[in-house]
């Protein structure tokens, strides 16, 4: 049962301020916070017992986050090799309260979250389906929360979003629960990026799996339960009971005393005694023929005040074992936020957190002597102060709690710097693209404005995000000096400094480059993959625009076929790189010697090198640059000039000759010989494959396309691709396409390599000039007359077994190993 709430959600106005010899405009139009976006992986549907997981998601709509509620109900496609297409159609997605939805997932098998495990196919249609919604409802800040370890294979299968598990319950405890669920429960313990628990005991367990674990404990919705019922809705079970009501409601399972009531009810059937809930796992036969134990089931979430209302004394009566020592009870808050009396049994959560505002009992006669104690109770305030206390236990309280630790955790302040000179095109681009819907949320960007005299000035005063600062410097300070400038204005954990001739991707970017900070402790600063850079960043081959940037249907591919890839390297180019503040404090500004621009980069890169710390390129990270637009204005003899002289600054500085950066990461860059690629191929020490599909690559991905995909995820495998197209642009040559994968448009470059496999998926043409150990072809990419006409071409080609793709690509790579033996 849902209830709306609308809240409207403004940052302050901050002050404008300024500097003697600079000017700063901040523009102060109040906009809303920018958010990320939830999707709660579940124990329980939206539409169960209200508890905890739902509670918090409603918390996360009212302040303005999206949130997408998994069902526990997944479709079940009953086919494996489904496209994704097939996929996306079977999704839905359903709007059912202010910034709310609910998501059914596809899998290949219809999945029981409390008793199976998900198969490859599972994972992979499951995360087909979250990127479907990813893409439908533009979520680039994602953050996962996930209640079951069930989820842990998909979630560890998505990328670009963060994994934060909360951590309600002692699972060892549960009899339901197998080891796979608890091996399940490591892995998610250690891989996710915050640990939220709601007890103690659970806190205590989880903290030596993860340092980043935090406790928040459950709460109540007080203005739900402190509402006195509505007398014209009566309650029909309890009318005519004129003795006292002693009540529970929760689920009554084998964690439950229910021989403790059925002792208490035969002491005193003076009282009567209501439990609501459903009783799977709990044998109810001792109670069901006493006229005062009332079983009513289970009641919707609106209805519960109305019965707490009726209780004279609410109950906690669990046995203590394992599972109830780790237990936070959310009806603890919500009994006292009704001002109800309590009597629990002594768990440690709830002596920790109310010890002195409710009765401990842990036999009958316990029990009975604090009911009855309760029900006398004549000191004025007592229900004002439980009431009190749940107000400061109330779930918007623990939702900003864990919004704190996820922005703290999750989401490092980040300060963008752009140094502008003219250009104001290129600026109100960058600016554009950067500030777009789902950018990073802790950002802020400050433009240093190098004495500008077109109408970029002008440009700059009329923006009105408050995100945005913006210095003004009445002369050109030059690159190091202007980002030195606007890196002292910052407050960012990390500091980016990004050129304003770029085009940044999707809202991922930052996370992208962020990511590595937490995986190597050495590492001071990373930089994407470009399209335009001098050195190893280069990309050898790029699908995009000087209007759009990279193309969307290139970058999803490119981001997958680069997945969490990193590289170290001696030189990030500065047109976009990442900084740790830390290291900036230690190692210094650039260099302000090198004036208007050019080897400053080289020179810090030497610096925080000799500091001790690494460089890398982020591979799975992308920023188009249009490249050196401002510097490029300068006349041949003033930039001449200014690059001599730089270089040679850097030389004496580091006495060392300068050497040029190296180019594109591939293995084939700058080489156009039959000889010359055979040798190359062969320092790699790879198998090698040639993949002989159709002309062309495409975006809705076809079976031999499949089958490259599946070759590419061998690492001890080279594969090459002959094709001349590929999302409709031209192939010249041989191209670097992903880690181990190259497409060419030149088979004759290739006559002098001896492949492992030569594999015909498509193409009709037999190349007279390959020699290959093994010949192969898929004949389902083939009808029976081109099949019949290759093999006649080809007498040593063997035919593969008529199966999925993952069977295919398995049988090749046994064939490579074995001819390989």
């Amino acid at each position: 049962m849902t209830y709306s709430r609308s809240l409207l959600h403004t940052e302050p106005e901050p002050e404008k301020s300024g500097e003697a010899d600079l000017q700063t405009a901040e523009k102060t139009e109040p906009i809303s916070a920018p958010l990320y976006d939830i999707m709660r992986f579940p124990v329980i549907d939206w539409q169960f017992r209200w508890q905890r997981p739902q509670q918090l998601s409603e918390q996360f709509a009212q302040q303005g986050h999206r949130v997408f509620y998994v069902t526990t109900e997944m479709v079940g496609l009953g086919k494996e090799e489904a496209s994704r297409e097939e996929i996306s159609r079977q999704v839905t997605v359903k709007n059912i309260d202010r910034n709310v939805w609910l998501v059914t997932l596809c899998a290949n098998q219809p999945l029981n979250l409390y008793q199976d495990e998900m198969d490859l196919w599972d994972i992979q249609y499951l995360k087909w389906s979250v990127e479907y919604v990813r893409d439908k409802f533009g979520l680039f800040q994602l953050v996962s929360i996930v209640d079951l370890p069930f989820w842990t294979p998909l979630v560890t299968a998505m990328d670009q979003h963060h994994i934060v598990y909360d951590c309600m319950d002692h699972h060892a405890g549960f009899s339901t629960n197998d080891q796979t669920m608890l091996h399940q429960e490591e892995q998610l313990l250690r891989e996710a990026e915050l640990v939220v628990t709601t007890s103690q005991h659970l806190y205590d367990w989880a903290a030596p799996y993860n340092p980043s674990t935090v406790l928040i404990r459950n709460a109540a919705d007080t203005v739900h339960f402190s509402k006195p019922p509505n007398d014209n809705e009566p309650l029909f079970e309890l009318e005519g009971i004129d003795q006292p009501i002693i009540g529970y409601y929760g689920a009554i399972s084998d964690w439950f005393d229910i021989q403790l009531i059925e002792s208490l009810a035969r002491h005193r059937p003076d009282w009567t005694f209501v439990l609501i809930g459903h009783t799977f796992g709990c044998d109810t036969s001792g109670i069901e023929g006493l006229s005062n134990v009332l079983l009513l089931g289970e009641k919707p979430y609106h209805e519960l005040p109305a019965y707490l209302h009726r209780f004279q004394v609410a109950l906690i009566p669990f046995i203590k074992n394992e599972l109830t020592q780790a237990t936070n009870p959310v009806k603890l808050y919500e009994y006292l936020a009704a001002g109800k009396a309590v009597v629990s049994t002594e768990l440690p959560e709830v002596k920790t957190v109310a010890g002195d505002m409710i009765s401990i009992a842990n036999t009958a006669a316990e029990y009975e002597e604090a009911i009855e104690a309760a029900l006398i109770e004549t000191e004025a305030g007592v229900m004002k102060q439980r009431q009190q206390f749940a107000e400061h236990n109330n779930w918007e309280h623990r939702y900003e709690a864990l919004n704190t630790h996820i922005v703290q955790k999750l989401y490092p302040k980040v300060s963008v710097i752009l140094v502008v000179h003219n250009n104001c095109s290129y600026t109100q681009q960058c600016l554009h693209r950067l500030m777009q819907p789902g950018h990073y949320p802790n950002l802020e960007v400050i433009i240093v404005d190098n004495a500008s005299r077109d109408q970029t000035s002008s440009y700059l005063r009329s923006l009105s995000n408050p995100l945005i600062k913006v210095i003004t410097s009445p002369t050109n300070l030059g690159f190091a000096a202007g980002n030195t400038l606007g890196c002292e204005a910052s407050t960012g954990e990390f500091i980016i400094l990004l050129n304003n001739d770029t085009i940044v991707p999707d809202g991922s970017w930052i996370s992208r480059l962020l990511r590595p900070f937490q995986e190597d402790a050495s590492l001071a600063m990373t930089g994407p993959m470009s399209n335009h850079v001098g050195n190893d960043q280069a990309l050898d081959h790029f699908i995009g625009d000087a209007v759009q940037g990279a193309s969307p249907r290139w970058l999803s591919e490119f981001y997958e076929r680069y997945r969490r890839r990193t590289r170290y390297t001696d030189l990030l180019g500065f047109f976009c790189v990442a900084i740790k503040r830390s290291v900036w404090e230690r190692v210094g500004t650039l260099d302000p010697a090198f004036g208007l621009g050019m080897f400053e980069d080289d020179d810090y890169c030497e610096r925080v090198r000799n500091a001790g710390y690494r460089l890398a390129i982020v591979e799975d990270a992308f920023v188009y640059h249009h490249g050196s637009a401002t510097i490029k204005k300068l006349k041949n003899s003033v930039y001449n000039s200014l690059w001599n002289k730089n270089k040679a600054y850097y030389e004496q500085k580091w006495n060392k000759s300068w050497r040029l950066p190296k180019g594109p990461h591939s293995i084939f860059h700058m080489v156009d010989q039959p000889s010359e690629i055979a040798s190359r191929i062969r320092q790699t020490g790879k198998h090698v494959v040639l993949v002989l599909g159709l002309t062309l690559w495409e975006t809705n991905s076809r079976r031999w396309q499949q089958i490259v995909k599946g070759l590419t995820e061998d690492e001890d495998l080279l594969v090459i691709v002959y094709t001349h197209l590929y999302h409709g642009n031209l192939i010249v040559g041989t191209r670097k396409i992903g880690p181990q994968l190259y497409f060419t448009n030149r088979i004759d470059l290739f006559s002098e390599v001896l492949f492992d496999q030569v594999i015909y998926c498509g193409s009709p043409v037999v190349h007279a000039q390959i020699h290959s150990e093994q010949y192969w072809a898929d004949p389902l990419s083939y009808h029976e007359q081109q099949l019949t006409s290759l093999q006649t071409r080809l007498p040593n080609l063997r035919i593969l077994e008529r199966i999925a793709v993952s069977q295919v690509v398995n049988d090749l790579r046994c064939s490579v190993d074995h001819v390989t033996k």
